[in-house]
C-alpha cells in the first residue's frame, strides 16, 4: 500500500477542535504533523500548529516565532494529509523533551522554490549538513513552490536537555511538513526480529525486485508489542520511504501516473531521488541492509537526469553513487556499463560473416539496421503501452522517432507499427487539442507532439486522415501564430503558443529560427495537398525571413539568419544588444546556424523557382570559403558575432551542411563541391565522388555504439529522448537516410525524398546512388537465402513514361513503367545473396 494512502499505518481524520496536550515523553515513537488547526491529522500523530510554542510544561513545541500555516495546493494528488500542509517561516526551531539516549530524527519538508537547497540544519546547536541532491533549475522561472518534498534522517545522541533542531532558510523559506522521533532499536535482535532482518537484507540486495509490503505488514504486526515497537517503527519508516522512492521511479513519465499524482517525469524522478536521499545521507549508512538497493536506484536516476539536463549537479551525484556500486560489484556488467565501460553482450549478430560478393557498405548497413531494429523491437513489443506511450512522457517519447526514420522508410513493419501507435496515441491524448499542443509552451516543446509524429505518416500511410491532421497546423500558421508586423511582413507573433493561445510578453514575443519546427507540419501539408493559401502564407513567411537575412543591424553579417525577430517591431533580438544571443530563457534559441529557416527558404524555392531564396545559402557558403583557413581550428580566432566567427560556426554545423547538400542534390550544381567535400556529410561526399569508402567510414561510429551496452538503449533507458545512437549529432547522422531515400536530411527538414520502401525483408539493404526529377539509380543487396520482393515508392520523379532496368550479374531486365504521381509503387524482386542495380530513366532517353 502506497504512502499516498497510509503513512506509518495511521488512519486519516480531521483534527478540527483537537487539543494539543502536554506530553511526558517516554522511549517510544512520536510523529508530529505540522499544519493549521483545521488540517487533517493522522491517528496517533501530534498536531503542531503555527503558534504552539515550547514550554517545559508542554514538553515540546516551536522555539522560534513567526510561523504561518500553508497548504500546497495540488500536492494532495500525490500525498496524504501528513505531507500536504505544514508551517512556513524563514527559520523554524523545534524542541522535544525526549528521554536521554539514541534517537532517530526524521524531518519532512517541501523542496520549495529551490532546486539546490540552501536551508541550514542545526541539531542540538550543532551544524548538521543536509547533504541533499541538487538539481538543474528550469529554464523558465517557476511561480509557486514545487509539488515535491524532501526527507532527511539523522541519528542523534540526546542528553537530559532533550532534542532540539533548527532549520534556517537562506534563499528560500522553510516549509516544514512533519517530524518523527524514534528511539534507536535498529540492532534489537530476538527470534522475531532476526527473521525479519533476514528478509530486509534480502530486500536490500541491489538486484532484488521483491515487494516491500509483506515485510512492512509483518513489522506492523509486531509493532503492537511494546518490546518491538521501536524496532518495527524504524524499519517501517525505512521500507516505506524506499518503497515510495521506487514507486516514483516506476511512475517516470507515464500518463496514467501523471494523472494520478499531478507530477510529470521530472517531478517523479526528483521526488524519487529526494526520498532516496532520506535513507542514504546519514552517518554509517553503508551498514544498512537497504544501502545497496537505494544506492543503485539513486545512481541510475541521477545518471539519466544528467543525460537529459547535461549539468554537473546530477552528474556528480551519479558518479558518486555508481563509483560506490562499482567498488562493491566490479564484475557486474550493468554496473560496469553505468561506469563507462563498453560491454559486448553476445547476440545473434556476432558470428555473421559477409558474403564474398557483398559490398562492405551493404554488410555494414545490414548489421547496423538490424541491431537498431532489435532495439525498436524491444520498445514496441515490450515497452509500448496500448495508448502508444513508451513511459518517458509523450513529449520525449516522440523524440525517439528521430532515429527511427531510416528504419520505417526502409519498410520495417515493427517500426511502422510502433510509430503509428505512438502518433495516434499522441493525437488522442490530453496533450493535444484540435491538432496541436493543448497548453502554450516554447515551440521546441509545443511542436514536438505533432512535428515528430504526424508529417512523415503521410509517407507511410495513404489514409487521408493523416494529411487532414496537418491541416490544423496550416490553419494556425495562417490565422493564429503569425501576423503582419509594423512593416507589413508575416512573422510569428511569439515562440510560445498552443492551438488556441499565444504568449506575447517579452521576451516571448519574437519569431525564432526554431519556429521552423512547428512549420514542418505546414510544409508537409502544402507538399501533400498543394493547398494554395498554405503555399501563399509559406511564401510570405519566407519573404520576411529573407528580408531580415539581408540586414546588418547589430553587426550581423549579411545573409546570416538571425536567431529571433521581435513582433511587431521587426527588431533583431528585440532589445538585446547582440544579433546572435536571443536571451529567451532557453539557450537553443541563440544562434547556431539558422538551418530551420534556411531549409524553409530552400523548400519555398522548390515550388516557386525564385532564386532569391537561395541567396542566404550562397552568402553563408561564401563566408565559409572566405574564412576556410579557420574552420578546422578548435575555436574561432575572430570576435564573437563577427563574420569570421559566424563562418567558423557554419563550417562546423552539420545542420547547415544538410541544407547545403539538399540544395546540391536537388540542383546538381557543383559550384561548392570543394567545400562540401571538405566539410559536408559522408553521403553527399559519396554522391560527388562515387567512393563507397565514405559510406563505410560513416557507418562505423554507429556500429561501434550499437554493438555494445544494449540495455542502455532499451530496458535501462528512463528518458526516451536520450536513447542515444552515437553519431546522431555528428555529420554521419544522416548517412542511413541518404542511402535509403537519396536525401541525407535531418529529422526537422522539409519533405525531400527520392524513394522509400514497403513490405521489405530485414535482409535487404539500399543505396541510392543518383536521383533527380527524371532519373533514379539504386543498388540493393539481398542477404536472405531466398528471393525477396519489395515495394519501391518513387517520390521525386515527374509524371511520365520510364524504363526500369534491373541488372544482376551483368544481365539486364527491362520493363516499362508509368509514373503518375509522387509516391507511386513498383514491385522489385531481389535474388538471394546478390547485388541488384535498379535504374529508372525516361523512356525516350
Amino acid at each position: 500500500m502506497s504512502i499516498l494512502m497510509l503513512f506509518f499505518g495511521f488512519i486519516v481524520f480531521s483534527c478540527a477542535g483537537v487539543q494539543q496536550e502536554p506530553i511526558q515523553f517516554t522511549a517510544k515513537p512520536y510523529y508530529f504533523d505540522a499544519g493549521g488547526s483545521d488540517s487533517e491529522l493522522h491517528q496517533n500523530s501530534i498536531l503542531l500548529t503555527p503558534d504552539f510554542t515550547y514550554s517545559e510544561g508542554r514538553g515540546y513545541g516551536w522555539t522560534t516565532p513567526g510561523h504561518k500555516e500553508f497548504y500546497n495546493e495540488g500536492a494532495e494528488d500525490a500525498r496524504n494529509s501528513f505531507l500536504v500542509d505544514g508551517i512556513v517561516a524563514k527559520e523554524i526551531s523545534f524542541k522535544a523533551d525526549v528521554p536521554e539516549g539514541e534517537w532517530w530524527l526524521a524531518i519532512w519538508f517541501e523542496s520549495g522554490m529551490e532546486d539546490s537547497s540552501t536551508t541550514q540544519l542545526f541539531i542540538n546547536n550543532e551544524n548538521a549538513n543536509l547533504e541533499v541532491q541538487s538539481f538543474t533549475p528550469p529554464a523558465e522561472p517557476r511561480d509557486n513552490i514545487q509539488k515535491i518534498y524532501r526527507v532527511i534522517q539523522r541519528r542523534v545522541s540526546v542528553s537530559d536537555k532533550g532534542l532540539a533542531f533548527s532549520m534556517k532558510g537562506v534563499e528560500d523559506d522553510v516549509y516544514l511538513l512533519g517530524i518523527s522521533l524514534i528511539p534507536n532499536a535498529t540492532e534489537f535482535v530476538d527470534e522475531k526480529t532476526s527473521s525479519i532482518l533476514k528478509h530486509i537484507e534480502k530486500l536490500g540486495n541491489y538486484k532484488s525486485t521483491d515487494d516491500f509490503q509483506p515485510v512492512i505488514d509483518r513489522l506492523k504486526e509486531i509493532r503492537t508489542d511494546k518490546k518491538h515497537r521501536n524496532f518495527a517503527a524504524y524499519w517501517i519508516q525505512q521500507l516505506e520511504i524506499i518503497r515510495d522512492s521506487e514507486m516514483y521511479f516506476d511512475y517516470r513519465g507515464w500518463g496514467w501516473a501523471t494523472d494520478k499524482t499531478g507530477l510529470g517525469l521530472f517531478g517523479h524522478l526528483h521526488q524519487s531521488v529526494m526520498l532516496y536521499d532520506g535513507v542514504l545521507n546519514f552517518e554509517n549508512v553503508e551498514e544498512s541492509p537497504l544501502y545497496e538497493r537505494a544506492l543503485w536506484y539513486r545512481g541510475r536516476v541521477l545518471y539519466w537526469l544528467h543525460l537529459e539536463r547535461g549539468i554537473y549537479a546530477e552528474l556528480n551525484g551519479a558518479k558518486r553513487d555508481l563509483a560506490k556500486m562499482y567498488k562493491l560489484h566490479p564484475t557486474d556488467e550493468l554496473v560496469r556499463m553505468y561506469n563507462g565501460e563498453q560491454i559486448d553482450t553476445p547476440d545473434e549478430f556476432d558470428n555473421i560473416t559477409k558474403p564474398a560478393n557483398a559490398p562492405q557498405w551493404a554488410f555494414s548497413q545490414w548489421e547496423l539496421t538490424n541491431r537498431l531494429k532489435k532495439v525498436v523491437d524491444w520498445w514496441v513489443n515490450e515497452q509500448q503501452s496500448e495508448n502508444g506511450e513508451f513511459g518517458g512522457k509523450f513529449g520525449d517519447d516522440v523524440e525517439i522517432l528521430r532515429w527511427w526514420s531510416p528504419l520505417i522508410l526502409s519498410g520495417d513493419e515493427t517500426t511502422y507499427k510502433g510509430w503509428k501507435k505512438l502518433a495516434d496515441g499522441v493525437w488522442n491524448s490530453n496533450k493535444v487539442k484540435n491538432g496541436y499542443a493543448k497548453k502554450p509552451s516554447d515551440v521546441e516543446h509545443s511542436s514536438e507532439f505533432i512535428s515528430d509524429t504526424a508529417p512523415l505518416l503521410v509517407l507511410f500511410n495513404d489514409d487521408p486522415k493523416y494529411a487532414e491532421r496537418l491541416a490544423y497546423s496550416a490553419d494556425y500558421f495562417q490565422n493564429l501564430w503569425t501576423g503582419y508586423n509594423d512593416n507589413g511582413n508575416r512573422f510569428f507573433k511569439s515562440a510560445w503558443f498552443s492551438s488556441s493561445e499565444i504568449e506575447t510578453e517579452e521576451p516571448k514575443n519574437r519569431d525564432v529560427i526554431y519556429n521552423g519546427r512547428a512549420v514542418k507540419a505546414v510544409r508537409y501539408y502544402a507538399w501533400k495537398t498543394g493547398d494554395t493559401p498554405t503555399k501563399k502564407a509559406l511564401i510570405e513567411w519566407a519573404d520576411s525571413w529573407y528580408k531580415v537575412s539581408q540586414e546588418t543591424s547589430k553587426g550581423k553579417p549579411v545573409g546570416i539568419i538571425p536567431p529571433s525577430v521581435e513582433f511587431p517591431t521587426e527588431n533583431i533580438n528585440g532589445d538585446e544588444p547582440t544579433w546572435h544571443e536571443a536571451n529567451m530563457y532557453w539557450s537553443y534559441f541563440d544562434w547556431r546556424d539558422g538551418k530551420a529557416i534556411l531549409d524553409q527558404l530552400l523548400y519555398t524555392w522548390t515550388f516557386t523557382a525564385d532564386d532569391k531564396y537561395l541567396k542566404p545559402i550562397f552568402q553563408s557558403l561564401e563566408l565559409v570559403r572566405k574564412y576556410a583557413s579557420d574552420i578546422d581550428k578548435p575555436q574561432s580566432p575572430h570576435a564573437i558575432g563577427s563574420e569570421g566567427w559566424a563562418a567558423h560556426r557554419l563550417g562546423n554545423r552539420s545542420g547547415f551542411w544538410n541544407v547545403v547538400e539538399t540544395w546540391r542534390t536537388l540542383t546538381g550544381d557543383d559550384s561548392y563541391d570543394d567545400l562540401i567535400l571538405k566539410y559536408g556529410t559522408p553521403y553527399t561526399r559519396y554522391r560527388i565522388t562515387k567512393d563507397e569508402q565514405h559510406l563505410v567510414d560513416a557507418l562505423e561510429p554507429y556500429l561501434e555504439t550499437v554493438r555494445y551496452n544494449e540495455p542502455m538503449r532499451s530496458s535501462e533507458a528512463i528518458h526516451t529522448d536520450r536513447v542515444f545512437i552515437k553519431g546522431m549529432n555528428t555529420r554521419e547522422a544522416t548517412i542511413l537516410l541518404g542511402m535509403i531515400t537519396g536525401f541525407a536530411i535531418e529529422e526537422s527538414a522539409s519533405p525531400y525524398i527520392a524513394t522509400s520502401w514497403e513490405n521489405t525483408s530485414r535482409d535487404l539493404t539500399y543505396l541510392v546512388s543518383n536521383n533527380d526529377s527524371t532519373s533514379l539509380d539504386v543498388k540493393l543487396y539481398n542477404f536472405a537465402d531466398e528471393r525477396e520482393s519489395a515495394i519501391m515508392r518513387v517520390w521525386q520523379l515527374r509524371s511520365g513514361e520510364y524504363t526500369l532496368t534491373k541488372k544482376v550479374d551483368g544481365k539486364e531486365e527491362k520493363k516499362q513503367i508509368t509514373v503518375k504521381k509522387g509516391g507511386d509503387r513498383f514491385k522489385i524482386y531481389t535474388e538471394p545473396k546478390k547485388l541488384i542495380e535498379i535504374s529508372i530513366q525516361p523512356t525516350n532517353k
